[in-house]
């Protein structure tokens, strides 16, 4: 079963909580900030601050197999390929001239 030294405290879920919590407001407070360019990279830098944290704690995935972090290292990257080329997608759009102009 599960080593009871890898039980999560009920301290350590509320301040898992307050945190994410707070990372919410920090998130809600950068959407009225003007940051030109640097809105999107901010936003998805703490989303991905607070997943860490959701699956770090409450997926316990800190006390799993090495497979798993494998698997989640691969998913991680996959998805900033994803990322990447839709930023890249969205940044050489005013490249080319549009017909008849």
């Amino acid at each position: 079963m599960s080593d009871p030294a890898d039980v999560l405290t009920v301290r350590t879920c509320f301040a898992v909580y307050f945190v994410l919590i707070a990372l919410t407001a920090v998130t809600v407070g950068a959407a009225f900030i003007d940051m030109k360019m640097l809105s999107t990279p901010v936003a998805l830098g703490i989303a991905g601050v607070k997943s860490l944290l959701v699956m770090m704690y409450f997926m316990e995935l800190r006390h799993s197999a090495k497979l798993t972090w494998v698997i989640m290292g691969n998913g991680i990257f996959w998805l900033t390929v994803m990322i990447a080329l839709t930023m890249s997608d969205m940044i050489s759009r005013g490249w080319l001239g549009f017909p008849g102009k």
